[in-house]
């Protein structure tokens, strides 16, 4: 159940990473508009792919919910 936790902890911070990324090329600024054109042109020639980060970032933080609570019924003490 923690490597679930984990995982989905990795996919909120890529989706979100990605997903603000296209947001600051709207607004000039952020990861897109600094990083060289070969590494950024693959995601620039797939815009479709803000879509999915943006829906991967809400189904990891809905799914995390119950793998919280789940973690917690398993190690109540351990909380602080």
């Amino acid at each position: 159940m923690k490597a679930l936790d984990l995982i989905l902890n990795a996919t909120i911070v890529l989706s979100a990473t990605v997903f603000l990324a296209y947001l600051g090329l709207l607004y000039d600024f952020g990861l897109f508009t600094t990083l060289p054109a070969g590494i950024t042109g693959f995601f620039l020639d797939r815009p479709v792919l803000q879509h999915v980060a943006l829906a991967l970032v809400v189904g990891a933080m809905i799914a995390k919910a119950p793998v919280r609570r789940a973690l917690r019924q398993q190690h109540p003490a351990e909380e602080g």
